[in-house]
């Protein structure tokens, strides 16, 4: 059922639930990293784990089975997009070590500038008017405002890590949710969620545990209710991201428009920031007052994808 804008109803209401899912997995990730995993590699493990043990659940859905062509050319789709979203968490998990992830977590959404070029790349080639271009723009500097914080100054990005998140890491994500988006046409957001989630751990999980201090780690987590409780949030919340965003994508028919209201997780965190101060982050005021401005920007620039006519 569309709305005057440029996305359906039941499109957007998947985006904002994708949001929430995404803002509640930050949270978990937070909180998993502060109190429950010792390590990156260690806790890229036990997300990937987790993501294949709980990934299952959606199968139980309605409809899950609905769309279920295994032609080869969607198994080859299937085995990019989980190549694709190994190398990305791979290269944010090198930029973790090497750099401050404050910084790599506040460049995210420049994910929304490679999309519109990928978008008109790959099929089924979406095309916008020039405004929409220009609101997606804005929509995305708001976000980047809403996740600046005093260690993300233009000196910053000169450094290695941080040129790598920007130039590589994010057109990398970028991609992978556009194959995703195409994946999703092909056997539905159900089922593209599990296999994808399996792949990720039957590939990625075996190469992480090769070192024995992520093993060890890894043991260590498990061995106590915060380390099981962090593993079960994060799986929990990425898996119901990806099903929402993927549901998203398929009722709007692209990625570009639905990745801007995702990207209003921002303005949940932002709230959770407001509402217990120092919990998460510990800034000064000028900071916030720079976040206020960017949700101020992304609510106006999404507000007005929403009511441009078709």
């Amino acid at each position: 059922m569309p709305t005057n804008g440029l996305l359906p109803l039941d499109a957007l209401a998947f985006a904002f639930a994708s949001a929430a899912a995404f803002a509640a997995l930050d949270l978990a990730q937070k909180w998993s990293a502060r109190y429950a995993v010792a390590g990156p590699s260690a806790f890229l493990a036990l997300r990937l784990l987790a993501g294949a043990a709980l990934s299952p659940l959606l199968l139980l859905l309605p409809g899950a089975f609905a769309r279920t062509d295994f032609s080869p050319s969607t198994w080859g789709l299937l085995l990019t997009l989980t190549a694709v979203n190994l190398i990305g968490n791979v290269l944010y998990l090198r930029g973790v070590f090497r750099a401050d992830i404050s910084v790599l977590g506040s460049l995210w959404p420049l994910k929304n500038l490679y999309l519109p070029f990928l978008a008109l790349l790959l099929p089924p080639h979406e095309r916008f008017a020039p405004v929409v271009y220009f609101l997606v723009l804005l929509a995305t500097l708001g976000a980047v405002g809403i996740a600046y914080n005093e260690r993300l100054r233009l000196r910053a990005l000169s450094e290695p890590p941080i040129l790598t998140m920007l130039l590589v890491t994010v057109p990398v994500f970028a991609l992978s949710d556009k194959l995703l988006g195409q994946a999703i046409g092909a056997v539905g957001a159900p089922l593209a969620t599990v296999l994808v989630a399996w792949g990720l751990a039957l590939i990625g999980v075996p190469a992480l545990l090769a070192n024995a201090e992520t093993r060890q780690q890894v043991r260590d987590a498990l061995a106590n209710r915060r380390g099981l409780l962090g593993a079960g949030l994060t799986g929990f919340f990425l898996v119901i991201g990806v099903a929402c965003i993927g549901e998203a994508f398929k009722r709007a028919g692209g990625v570009v428009l639905v990745n801007v209201f995702a990207m209003s997780s921002g303005l949940l965190l932002l709230a959770v920031n407001a509402a217990r101060p120092g919990w998460l982050d510990a800034e000064k005021r000028s900071v916030y007052a720079v976040r206020f401005i960017g949700a101020v920007v992304l609510i106006a620039a999404a507000t007005a994808l929403l009511v441009l006519p078709k």
